[in-house]
């Protein structure tokens, strides 16, 4: 194939031909098909037709193509990037190939060669084996991530009179980070000298993550946490001055807690706290400590769940990061393909949409639609905006419109 020649060709004749190649290529389904079609112009739709091709044709495809991917998702995507980015380039590798295939020997490998390859060594999968086969409570409450959760789990083992066995050890601990933070306050021994067994630890108090507070010992410890989200609306200013009101004459530390230990926005009054400073706070907590089986076993998932989905295992990035060198089309495939709600609420919005296309209501448009978007027309709207004598339109379409059911990852659905 002359790469010249098709650099010259208008999006709408490339996607024609490409299409013909796809219906030609054995070992995809048409879903994939569907999907190729569109995804694989995700670019030249978004950034333009240079950035399109100097990514095609770029030397270091991979990680070129993975960058331009990630920025242009994050600018004009809702959606998580991380997840949407290995299947744009899955299609925009598949791509690349049936532009070199005839022009380089470049060999085009079968996916169905791909996912051999990867069933043949299965046995790469051995050193995940620790990590998968052992279960945790975690995970099968699918709360790793989940930010109230982990607020909850806190506030367990910092009250010194839970059944946990870790006695005051956590509270403790933490109140001793936030004045090491601020290590020249004239309250700094006052703090460390308390009696750690009259905290009181709240959840949600005036919708505080978790505040921690001896009244007697006129003290309160104030924190807010975050995992997926960052600060929004001047709430750190507003939690500490709803403290400061109710606790006028009380002495006051604040802790931004977040996987990382980023700056917060007032980080002359509140410390930065990593989840790995908690990780750190609590298996000291557990060494000093006999605890019952129970509470051994809940704090261990804790732990691990922690350090392997917030923190980042290195051990286990490393094990992934080699799997992955070694069969990565063979992976992004699988991706790609796998089920999910969005895919199963996609497949539900389409079928509705061919049901009332054969009886004529609509017409739906399953090329121009997506796992995230099912395209459809009317003949009434058709005919206040007829079709254009050229595909000059945002979906590269003679159509100058199309309604959309949007399905943001199963989660959400509106029609536009």
């Amino acid at each position: 194939m002359d790469v010249d020649a098709l650099r010259n060709l208008s999006l709408d004749t490339i996607r024609e031909e490409y299409k013909k190649y796809l219906n030609n290529l054995e070992g995809i389904g048409d879903n994939t098909r569907r999907t190729a079609f569109t995804d694989s112009f995700y670019l030249w739709r978004r950034e333009g037709k240079d950035c399109f091709w100097d990514t095609v044709l770029s030397d270091d495809f991979e990680e070129t193509a993975k960058m331009r991917l990630t920025e242009c998702l994050r600018e004009n995507s809702s959606g998580n990037v991380d997840s949407l980015v290995s299947g744009y380039l899955s299609h925009l590798r598949r791509f690349r190939s049936f532009v070199l295939e005839d022009s380089t020997d470049v060999s085009v490998v079968d996916d169905y060669q791909v996912l051999k390859d990867f069933l043949l060594d299965i046995d790469c999968l051995e050193p995940l084996a620790e990590y998968t086969e052992k279960m945790n409570i975690f995970d099968v409450l699918k709360i790793t991530k989940t930010e109230i959760r982990h607020s909850n789990m806190l506030e367990w083992l910092m009250s010194p009179n839970e059944n946990h066995g870790l006695g005051t050890s956590v509270i403790k601990a933490f109140v001793q980070y936030a004045t090491t933070a601020f290590p020249d306050s004239s309250e700094a021994f006052d703090n460390l000298l308390m009696d750690f067994h009259e905290f009181e630890i709240m959840r949600e108090w005036m919708n505080i993550d978790i505040v921690a507070i001896s009244h007697s010992q006129k003290y309160v410890l104030c924190i807010e946490n975050k995992i997926d989200t960052g600060e929004h609306d001047s709430q750190l200013m507003r939690y500490r001055k709803t403290i400061e009101e109710n606790f006028p004459d009380y002495r006051r530390q604040y802790i931004f807690l977040s996987p990382e230990g980023i700056e917060s926005s007032e980080p002359d009054i509140w410390c930065s706290m990593s989840y790995q400073d908690v990780l750190r706070i609590i298996e000291n907590a557990r060494k000093k400590a006999q605890l019952l089986p129970d509470a051994d076993l809940l704090i261990s998932n804790y732990i691990e769940a922690v350090r392997r989905d917030i923190v980042g295992d290195e051990k286990l990035a490393r094990i992934c990061a080699k799997i992955y060198a070694e069969h990565q089309r063979a992976l992004d495939l699988i991706y790609e393909n796998k089920p999910d709600r969005a895919a199963d609420i996609a497949a539900i919005f389409r079928k509705w949409a061919q049901e009332k296309d054969n009886k004529g209501e609509l017409h739906v448009d399953l090329e121009k639609s997506i796992k995230t978007y099912t395209r459809f027309t009317t003949d009434t709207m058709t005919s206040i905006l007829p079709e254009m004598d050229e595909a000059v339109s945002g979906w590269s379409s003679k159509t100058p419109y199309f309604y959309e059911i949007v399905n943001n990852q199963g989660k959400e659905f509106g029609c536009f």
